[in-house]
């Protein structure tokens, strides 16, 4: 992504010297005497890759918050059907036409916005993520719109050694089918690994999820290397969800996937849902804009100095928000929903100088089932009928305000 400012003077000084760069990517304490050749291959690779991403970006760069931070790509997840705590809802059927014409009003002009798309590992039977997605996939990027993919993993048996292997094939055979598109930039692997008591929502809960995560990684960057789809990041995601074993999930990945996994990556996410999931916020007037406001920044920091350290993840590594949202229902009005939107937005933008992110996804565009009385099916900034509501406008105006 497109670095300028005070945060690029970072990455350069960082970058200064095939040494430092060494330790930034592998967390050495003291630097080696001499880089060895592959050590100097993958430095070049991430090289032409991050010149390649500012020169996507550069149409788009901007100072708009006035911190000399570069302005923010957007996204969305384009689909209405959400993961739930308990079972899933139904969901009405999606409309093809009306979804697409509803995305090109959301980006602004000369700005890439990427569509956040969910493709499932379910086991070596399984479809395979072309026969899941290929279809949308190829009819969002023959739109002009750029497509960050998400790889689940779900086996049907619960998971196994056999699984964690068969997902790594999975991947694989993802980027054999994706990669040559241009369009295809992003492959987030595995969904809220670190989640371990929501199946239909979160990998965590399968067994061998953690290794899934880090071979999954490993291996889809070794077939962008292979393959030179220089234009696709790897990344994964990690849900701001208060589990039990935080501190062993990152030290899971740092002890397992080490210097290797830490050097595949391109991005981490986060996925925060304040107000919704997590730490109640206070029941007070004007406390959903100045809690959701609280719990960015405080997710963000706690990520960066604490987490982040004990996988041995530098900050050089950029930060996305993979997923975030308000869902309307219940309690729940459509202006609070703007509220939600308008904080988040706010905060993320604020803060991404100084902890280094540069991408926000929304989820999501549409309701699973607007007449089902659970704000699990009411994520939407649309009706299922594909009908906006106050915060899909509202999502354009920033969208716009902060893209360029």
């Amino acid at each position: 992504m497109l670095l300028c400012g005070a945060w690029a003077a970072v990455l350069l000084l960082g970058m200064a010297n095939d040494a430092t760069a060494h330790i930034l990517r592998h967390g050495l304490t003291h630097p080696p005497r001499r880089m060895r050749h592959h050590h100097v291959a993958r430095i070049a690779h991430r090289i032409l890759v991050q010149a390649r991403q500012r020169a996507r970006a550069r149409p788009r760069a901007s100072t708009a918050a006035g911190s000399g931070a570069p302005s923010v790509v957007f996204g969305i997840y384009p689909g209405g059907a959400a993961g739930a705590t308990g079972p899933n809802g139904p969901v009405a059927p999606e409309d093809p036409a009306r979804r697409l014409a509803a995305l090109e009003q959301l980006r602004a002009p000369g700005a890439p916005f990427v569509l956040h798309i969910y493709a499932g590992y379910t086991g070596a039977g399984g479809w395979t993520a072309a026969q899941q997605v290929g279809d949308d996939l190829a009819q969002y990027t023959a739109a002009g719109f750029e497509v960050e993919l998400v790889l689940t993993y779900r086996p049907a048996d619960g998971g196994s050694p056999q699984d964690v292997t068969g997902f790594e094939a999975f991947v694989r055979q993802t980027l054999a089918s994706f990669g040559p598109n241009p369009r295809f930039v992003s492959l987030q692997v595995t969904n809220e690994a670190n989640v371990s008591g929501a199946p239909n929502a979160s990998d965590g809960w399968f067994g061998g999820a953690r290794d899934a995560l880090i071979g999954g990684v490993i291996a889809a960057k070794a077939a962008i290397r292979a393959n030179r789809y220089a234009q696709v990041q790897v990344g994964f995601n990690w849900a701001a969800a208060g589990d039990a074993d935080e501190h062993g999930f990152w030290s899971y990945l740092a002890r397992r996937g080490g210097a290797e996994f830490v050097n595949a990556l391109d991005w981490v996410g986060v996925d925060i849902y304040p107000g919704t999931w997590g730490p109640a916020l206070p029941a007070l007037p004007g406390s959903l804009a100045s809690g959701t406001q609280a719990a960015i920044r405080s997710t963000l920091s706690e990520l960066r100095r604490v987490y982040l350290p004990q996988a041995g993840i530098p900050i050089s590594v950029p930060l996305h928000i993979s997923e975030s949202g308000y869902p309307t229902g219940p309690d729940r009005t459509r202006a609070m929903q703007v509220e939600a939107m308008r904080a988040a937005v706010g905060t993320v933008v604020a803060a991404r100088g100084a902890y280094n992110v540069t991408d926000y996804r929304w989820f999501d565009l549409r309701d699973a089932l607007s007449s089902r009385p659970d704000f699990q099916s009411q994520y939407g900034l649309m009706t299922d009928a594909y009908t906006p509501k106050p915060a899909f406008f509202a999502y354009r105006d920033l969208v716009a305000r902060y893209s360029r």
